[in-house]
């Protein structure tokens, strides 16, 4: 474990622009400009992005960002593939559309439930990314790519089945 620092951190007037340099970080949750070396902020106790020589540190939100987005495609096989198996499971074709629909608005409201939270991040990380001063735009980017891909996808795989149980 590192040594704690007692040390008090430097703090900003509210509203103004932190001046971080490469070695003192500004904290992503109250803005105080982090002691260097410190993986926690002395005065929030928020986690500080530590940057590597001649690298930027990594955004939070971008990183955040691409986990749920392949949460979302784990989620998104898993109850695709229970729909599935539901489906094999009943017996009457008058009731197979129906069941189909139910199983299609649940797909409906979890994966979308997970894309909106991934889509969220996804533009916290741009955000975050704008400047340069932070790494991993690309992964919020591919994030933002993934979680839209299958949202798109859910939705139009749930108007397909409406329009088929409908018919």
């Amino acid at each position: 474990m590192g040594v704690m620092s007692t040390m008090a951190a430097p703090t900003i007037a509210p509203g103004a622009t932190p001046t971080v340099t490469p070695t003192a970080l500004a904290c992503p949750r109250c803005a105080t400009v982090a002691v260097a070396g410190e993986p926690f902020c002395a005065h929030c106790g928020a986690r500080v992005p530590f940057a590597r020589p001649g690298r930027a540190p990594a955004a939070p939100s971008a990183t955040r960002a691409l986990v749920w987005a392949l949460l979302l495609v784990a989620v998104n096989a898993i109850v695709g593939g229970g729909a599935l198996a539901a489906l094999w499971l009943v017996g009457d074709a008058a009731q197979l559309s129906q069941a189909g629909l139910a199983l299609e608005l649940v797909r409906l409201v979890v994966v979308g439930g997970l894309a909106l939270v991934t889509v969220r991040l996804g533009l916290r990380g741009l955000r975050e990314t704008a400047d340069g001063r932070l790494a991993r735009r690309g992964w919020a980017i591919l994030a933002l790519v993934i979680s839209s891909s299958i949202a798109l996808l859910t939705a139009v795989s749930v108007l397909a089945t409406a329009l088929l149980a409908l018919r």
